[in-house]
């Protein structure tokens, strides 16, 4: 029993997850991640669906596996990781990224609908005015090497294979000091000097929070991130105005705007709930009434 209310508390219940009435939601760990769960979930229930939400459910395996397992019934992939999952290499240009995972995936039965126009991608960050000069991740290379330091990564970042390996592949950067830290909680880590490097999401304005500095990707190593609707074909005869749906929200995400929006999860201290129902009603995505609800949670 104890099992069973822990998988329940995961989002892991019996059934599938989505019905003929309703759709499920699901979403990433990390605070971009939560917020797009919400935009999505409150757009869709403006515009009528009835939507359960599992925000956040886990980390890009957890959630790739409830939606193949049908567990939810949609969430914002990325493509750069959508391409890891497929056993693919990095792509740099966001719209071969992006035509690239879907023509893979479709072979799987997963159909990524139209992308947003962000690209959130993997970053190393390092204090503002501390002791690395280097500009480029080229330059860090040889700085490591004279001036080895501890490195701070995410937990998901830690292991996959278009992170850490990459770095070493493409710049032969590697460091024998690694820690694993929240996403959250590198930022500040490296701007009090317990971490000499970080790595970090591009768009988190924790970086401009904590005065730290992101070295240029020269190689263009980590390739792009961008995230967009992902969904089993076998179900979207359910929801054949599903695209239609979504374009509206998918056309008004930039990377501009989603690094604002996150600052004011990270830095401003609101929810992400709160933070997608004001930008959905400031767009006129989503009426503004006192009758507006949230969609449940499960």
């Amino acid at each position: 029993m104890i099992i069973v209310g822990l998988l329940a508390a995961l989002g892991w219940q019996c059934g599938g997850g989505g019905d003929d009435k309703g759709l499920v939601v699901g979403s990433k760990l990390d605070t971009e991640a939560q917020i797009l769960g919400h935009l999505m979930a409150q757009q869709l229930e403006a515009k009528g669906y009835s939507v359960r939400t599992k925000i956040p459910l886990g980390g890009t395996d957890i959630i790739r596996k409830a939606l193949t397992s049908k567990r939810i019934d949609i969430y914002w992939e990325f493509t750069g990781s959508g391409l890891n999952l497929l056993g693919q290499k990095p792509i740099g240009d966001p719209q071969a990224a992006y035509a690239k995972v879907k023509e893979l995936d479709a072979a799987n039965g997963v159909s990524w609908l139209p992308a947003a126009r962000l690209n959130d991608t993997y970053a190393l960050a390092v204090k503002g005015d501390g002791p690395i000069t280097a500009r480029t991740l080229s330059e860090l290379a040889t700085t490591v090497r004279s001036q080895p330091g501890k490195l701070c990564v995410d937990p998901e970042g830690g292991f996959r294979e278009d992170v850490l390996p990459v770095l070493q592949s493409v710049y032969g950067v590697s460091f024998s000091d690694t820690t694993q830290l929240g996403h959250s909680l590198i930022p500040p880590a490296v701007a009090e000097g317990r971490c000499a490097v970080g790595i970090v999401y591009s768009t988190t304005a924790l970086i401009v929070k904590h005065g730290l500095r992101t070295l240029e990707d020269d190689k263009a190593a980590f390739g792009a991130y961008t995230p967009a609707p992902t969904v089993l074909t076998s179900r979207l005869s359910r929801w054949p105005k599903l695209t239609e749906d979504l374009a509206g929200l998918t056309a008004v995400l930039d990377t501009p705007t989603i690094t604002t929006l996150n600052a004011q999860v990270d830095v401003d201290k609101l929810t992400p709930e709160e933070v997608a129902r004001d930008f959905l009603v400031k767009k006129a995505l989503i009426s503004g009434t006192s009758g507006d609800k949230a969609p449940k949670g499960g």
